[in-house]
């Protein structure tokens, strides 16, 4: 604040102005030493405002960058922690959008319009004092234009607010195109679809171009109309103080300040129409953020959470019921026992909650009714963190940073030991491959794994789940992404591992069964079949048909490799 009003005293440079012009004009006795007084009081105004104004402008640049820095990781801390379903209804690139440009005119806004608002505010208050203190009669002509230029911000602002937010909204939509392709990239050069995406592109950008074409008007109109109508107090002072001195109620002096009064008020209070600009763009883009910010986590631990000691991995569903708020149930009243140990494999067709099955287990899902416990204990009543690392995850869709293959596998447990992680990479039948990259287990494996092969993800991905030692396992089709060979070393790796463990194989390839103990079928989101392999095969039904069905596909393919 100090820096404000040191920075706004250049509003008293008028009056020395003034004081000095009248002694000069008048040829008073103390002429010279009045004008040499102004002089140095001009300097040293100048020589301090240098200073502080640095100060502020420090500050306040500081406060802008640290504000943009907290909103990220606020946005960053909040998307880790929101369920499932907020990313339903919005895409990567409309999140990356927000916490890029978003920020940046929330940034440009504090920065700029932190330190430009308070000096027009002051420098208008100031300057209504001094002007009336010289001559009342010019002072209130004049300061009629102020709630005028005023108005014509608000006006402008108001529609440049809409414009914005509609532009931003779009922009969310380039952003997240963009995106896909960067993330899809080989995917488009397979399908030769180059020329496909680029005319998309360019049709999303021509309409960019169209949908920032009134907004661009709105800025084109407002600054010559704020300008014009900034000139409209220089011509009552040159008219109407023109009047006052002929009639000796203005000195020279007087009338030349009101003149420098105006010029040091107008830009300050144009500027106020640029950071009302500002203003309005960031207002938009921080209702854009609350969108992320204000969101409550429905899923998370209750105040006083169940921690037990040990997990046995007993898991028990009763009359489960989920539909992802629509009035189809995903999982449709199962209830079913899963004693400590057991393999299970759940199959069924597409959409018949197998995924649904696994995400109400890891609790990234609630059920709408119905009970889901582990060990007697509904899973709603446990530390939530404590829930998901008694299970050893792989999910359908391997996610892998574009880091290290050891800093992958150690993800789920980023203090892990050299020794641990080539421990579980060792289990899982990849260390000696790992080795013979050039760089080992530092080997960057490039943005999703791209260096890797289908089979050597998978398994990097269930090292990863077992770094923890966890008692459960949950593999969610862990043998999709790969060809017969793969999936049969796969199967080997396996077999091992969940020895032991409480264990829950989401698979459409029935090969995936042979390490089951028990089969559970699914279909419409309520369980058909439910038991061994012989049984399911001795009774016919839907999972003996799967079975012959992949027997014959497989027999066909290896007749048409033979011939």
């Amino acid at each position: 604040m100090i820096g404000v009003l040191v920075n706004t005293s250049d509003m008293l440079v008028p009056m020395f102005i003034s004081t000095s012009i009248d002694a000069a004009y008048l040829k008073k006795p103390d002429a010279k030493y009045i004008i040499l007084s102004a002089l140095l009081w001009v300097v040293g105004i100048a020589v301090v405002r240098s200073f502080t104004f640095v100060a502020s402008r420090y500050t306040l640049v500081g406060v802008s960058r640290h504000t943009a820095y907290d909103l990220r990781n606020t946005i960053y801390d909040k998307i880790l922690r929101l369920p499932d379903k907020f990313f339903v209804g919005m895409s990567t690139g409309e999140i990356m959008n927000r916490a890029s440009s978003d920020v940046q005119s929330i940034t440009m806004f504090l920065g700029m319009g932190g330190n430009l608002f308070p000096n027009a505010v002051l420098r208008t208050v100031l300057g209504t004092i001094l002007m009336i203190s010289i001559s009342w009669k010019l002072a209130i002509p004049i300061l009629l234009f102020v709630p005028v230029l005023f108005f014509i911000e608000y006006l402008f602002g108001k529609k440049i607010f809409k414009l914005y937010k509609i532009l931003q909204d779009y922009s969310d939509k380039v952003v997240s195109r963009v995106q896909e392709n960067y993330s899809g990239a080989r995917t488009v050069r397979s399908y030769n679809q180059g020329d496909h995406e680029k005319r998309m592109y360019k049709g999303m950008m021509d309409k960019y171009v169209q949908t920032i074409k009134p907004l661009n008007i709105m800025d084109a109109l407002f600054w010559p109309v704020l300008n014009m109508a900034s000139w409209m107090p220089i011509l009552v002072i040159l008219w109407y103080g023109g009047v006052l001195y002929m009639k000796g109620q203005l000195t020279l002096g007087g009338l030349s300040a009101f003149i420098a009064y105006v010029s040091l008020m107008i830009w300050p209070i144009i500027n106020l129409g640029w950071v009302t600009n500002l203003y309005q763009r960031s207002n938009a883009s921080l209702k854009r953020i609350v969108e992320i910010t204000e969101v409550v986590p429905d899923i998370k631990s209750p105040q006083n959470p169940y921690k037990p000691e040990t997990i046995e991995g007993n898991i028990e569903l009763k009359d489960v019921k989920l539909s992802y708020g629509t009035n189809i149930n995903s999982i449709d009243g199962i209830s079913i026992t899963i004693p400590k140990g057991q393999v299970v494999g759940v199959v069924g067709p597409v959409g018949s909650g197998k995924s649904s099955f696994g995400k109400l287990l890891l609790r990234v899902w609630d059920s709408d009714s119905g009970e889901v416990s582990i060990d007697g204990v509904d899973i709603k009543k446990w530390d939530l963190k404590m829930l998901r690392k008694s299970f050893g995850y792989v999910p359908q869709d391997n996610f892998l940073f574009s880091t290290s293959i050891g800093e992958n596998i150690a993800f789920a447990k980023p203090d892990a030991t050299k020794e641990e992680i080539e421990k579980v990479a060792e289990m899982v039948q990849i260390k000696d491959e790992i080795e013979k990259f050039p760089q080992s287990f530092d080997t960057v494996v490039g943005e999703r794994g791209v260096t890797l092969s289908g089979g050597q993800r998978q398994r990097v991905a269930i090292a990863r789940a077992l770094l923890l030692d966890p008692p459960m396992m949950l593999l969610d089709d862990p043998l999709s992404a790969v060809d017969t060979s793969t999936e049969d070393a796969i199967i080997d790796t396996l077999k091992p591992i969940i020895k032991g463990r409480t264990t829950i194989i989401i698979a459409h390839r029935v090969s995936a069964m042979r390490l089951a103990d028990r089969i559970v079928v699914l279909d419409k989101g309520r369980i058909v079949e439910d038991g061994t392999h012989q049984e399911l095969m001795t009774k016919g039904g839907y999972y003996a048909d799967l079975v012959e069905k992949q027997r014959l596909a497989t027999q066909i393919g290896q007749e048409g490799i033979d011939a």
